[in-house]
């Protein structure tokens, strides 16, 4: 056992329980984000208006001057995958989690990635979006494995406070 999974150094269950939850709901969210054109119905039904609104955010081509628009939505991969692998690797807590997590999350990436090649008419496979998700799998990695060391470096820094108290 490790010091990190030692007693003490993880989160409480219900925080962990909590996490996967937004976890599983980020996982789900980014998954109808990224095949939206082939669901809209489904998208509509699971989010409502924000999903309309996020879209028509998303697809800014028909507000805004086309110029002044990013040539790829590589920030907005990066973004969602690595939020949705922070959220699944603090559900587990575990080193090993992490590294399973984050591959887990990645797989699941890229077979969104091909599934919008598949079931979508307006999106297509694209090596760059897959790097992108792999950049947001480790950027979420780090930064779950960040959460960790913080909490058990407060963790046990309570605990040696309370150990002097008499």
């Amino acid at each position: 056992m490790t010091t990190l999974d030692a007693a003490g150094l993880r989160a409480p269950l219900g925080v962990r329980a909590f996490l996967g939850l937004l976890g599983v709901s980020a996982l789900a969210f980014t998954v109808a984000l990224m095949l939206s054109d082939r669901a809209p119905g489904v998208t509509q039904q699971l989010f409502g208006d924000f999903a309309e609104r996020l879209s028509d955010r998303l697809d800014a081509s028909s507000t805004v001057d086309t110029a002044r628009l990013p040539d790829n939505d590589a920030i907005v991969h990066i973004g969602l995958w690595g939020v949705a692998t922070l959220l699944v690797a603090l559900t587990v807590w575990r080193w090993w989690g992490l590294v399973l997590c984050g591959a887990a999350v990645f797989v699941a990436s890229v077979f969104v990635e091909i599934g919008q090649g598949r079931y979508s008419t307006t999106r297509s496979v694209e090596s760059s979006d897959i790097m992108a998700n792999a950049a947001g799998v480790a950027a979420g990695t780090l930064v779950a494995a960040a959460c960790m060391l913080l909490w058990a470096a407060v963790s046990a820094g309570v605990q040696m406070v309370r150990a002097r108290r008499p």
